[in-house]
């Protein structure tokens, strides 16, 4: 079978969204649930740094998780590859990740998964496009036949055998980002993605080996910190606002026979979810991060990044700290 290259942009696109809405069904129903099982005991989470976790840090600080008779234990992984293989080996009850890279492993057969909570939908200028200041590229448009440094894919492969020649998108933050180039009249093929890992996004950009990256925290205040990078879009804005990004999922055979549990800890993250927004956090929790990662690398001072020139409102500067807590926690 023969597919274009339009063809296949597209079907890449109505699966983001097809995706997407899988996903909000999915926690909507109490289908989403079988079997019956014991409550209350132990439940192990998978989970990367960033700021999707807030919420679970949330529970467990409060007493959410203890309160619904479970004991949460927390195992940190640096990247999504070795948190899906903990999940399919059963090393972690729970993982935490990006809605593209787990609905594509139950959609080849890879696992057979479901989906337990809602984890993060996207807020404002939590995920950018950053140039260097005097780069000239201080608008979309000025990315046109520019190198981008993106994300490295997690477990999504490569259409072609190349990230970099691929025709469709080949993460949530290329698809959003392509998705608010194109509505600022910027056709998203005039720009080179370049997969990179996140630890050497700052350095290809100060080196010039890329004109802007396309980064989301803790390394958007980085680079502000480190470089005075600025921002050229927001990719979570627009048509892409509260983009649904990332999940709680399990194994579906740990689901059935474990419904009981996953029910309270959906309940318990609930409660989380609302207290941080009750707290005026789930807007800011990647203002609260940035501050936190601003005196971790000024080794407690308040930093010294250039300051935002959008205005937000204050949160709790503690929350970030919640967001990347090292090592093996319970709550």
């Amino acid at each position: 079978m023969r597919l274009v290259q339009v063809s296949a942009r597209e079907s890449a696109s109505r699966l983001a969204l097809a995706v997407i809405s899988a996903a909000v069904l999915a926690v909507s129903g109490c289908s989403v649930f079988g079997g019956s099982g014991a409550g209350g005991g132990q439940l192990t989470v998978g989970i990367m740094p960033g700021i999707d976790s807030a919420p679970l840090r949330i529970g467990i600080q409060d007493g959410l998780f203890r309160d619904h008779g479970l004991d949460v234990v927390v195992k940190n992984y640096t990247s999504l590859q070795p948190e899906f293989q903990a999940l399919k080996s059963g090393s972690v009850d729970i993982a935490v990740g990006d809605y593209a890279d787990f609905f594509y492993e139950d959609a080849v057969g890879k696992a057979s998964l479901h989906l337990i909570a809602d984890g993060y939908d996207a807020a404002s200028n939590t995920m950018e496009v950053l140039a260097l200041p005097g780069s000239g590229i201080t608008t979309p448009q000025a990315l046109d036949n520019k190198v981008v440094a993106t994300p490295e894919p997690q477990l999504i492969p490569s259409l072609n055998g190349s990230y970099a020649t691929d025709t469709v998108p080949y993460s949530l933050e290329t698809l959003a980002t392509e998705s608010v180039l194109g509505s600022d009249g910027v056709t998203p093929t005039g720009v080179t993605w370049k997969p990179t890992p996140m630890q050497d996004m700052i350095r290809e950009l100060r080196s010039g080996q890329v004109s802007a990256i396309l980064a989301t925290e803790p390394y958007i205040i980085q680079a502000e910190s480190q470089l005075g990078a600025i921002e050229v879009m927001d990719s979570c804005s627009g048509i892409t606002a509260n983009l649904p990004l990332s999940g709680y999922f399990s194994l579906a055979a740990f689901s059935q026979a474990h419904s009981a549990q996953l029910q309270q800890f959906r309940a318990a993250l609930t409660s989380a979810q609302a207290d941080a927004a009750n707290r005026g956090l789930s807007v800011d929790w990647s203002v609260s991060y940035r501050r936190w990662c601003r005196r971790r690398s000024a080794g407690g001072s308040a930093g010294s990044s250039r300051p935002r020139s959008r205005t937000r409102r204050t949160a709790a500067s503690s929350t970030a700290a919640w967001c990347t807590c090292p090592g093996t926690h319970h709550g």
